[in-house]
């Protein structure tokens, strides 16, 4: 099972997702309240090793901001919500597709990328909200394509998540924070649920 721990923003929450065995670390240059320069951003790639991926997540990105990530950051993955620029962005795509909690797909075709992203929308939340989707509607997008599992997942209930929807992978933000910072404890204990969940 994939695992992302995104919305980083201190040493200490990479520090402790490299060590819980993520796969991937993901940081926020969207609007959010988990926002993080490329120059913060940057002194997190020394503590993530190569086998672990950095994850830019970006909202309607132009070539140039992914262009500075790549030369400033070093992210080697994009996960974009919103349109994308034309020509060749040159890292392997996430793209986010929104659900609700109704047990119905998005209207139109499904984005291209190498892997689908299945996030909740709240208000002006692109995602990290803590609400979850439906699962009946997640795992239909799962059966069709590589997805990753978002919205409103915990220690407490990632494994019964997986089970029902049955996705490439997981992500998770606001469900290992503690008063709205990420807790080592909570990280630690998000991985070991999820890959446990794989066996």
């Amino acid at each position: 099972m994939w695992v992302k721990v995104c919305g980083c923003r201190t040493a200490e929450g990479v520090e402790a997702a490299v060590a819980a065995g993520a796969d991937a670390v993901g940081v926020i240059f969207a609007e959010s309240r988990r926002r993080v320069t490329p120059e913060l951003a940057a002194t997190f790639r020394a503590m993530v090793p190569s086998s672990v991926a950095l994850v830019g997540v970006v909202h309607r990105p132009t070539i140039g901001e992914i262009r500075e990530l790549r030369a400033v950051v070093g992210i080697d993955m994009l996960q974009v919500s919103g349109r994308l620029p034309a020509g060749r962005l040159g890292l392997p795509l996430m793209r986010t597709v929104y659900l609700g909690a109704e047990d119905r797909l998005p209207p139109g075709r499904l984005p291209r990328g190498e892997l689908l992203h299945l996030d909740r929308r709240h208000g002006g939340f692109l995602g990290g909200s803590g609400l979850g989707v439906s699962r009946l509607a997640a795992r239909r997008l799962a059966e069709r394509r590589a997805a990753v599992l978002a919205g409103g997942l915990s220690p407490e209930n990632v494994a019964e998540a997986i089970s029902l929807v049955r996705p490439y992978g997981v992500d998770v933000a606001s469900g290992v924070e503690v008063g709205g910072n990420q807790d080592p404890g909570r990280i630690f204990a998000f991985v070991r649920k999820a890959k446990g969940a794989e066996r």
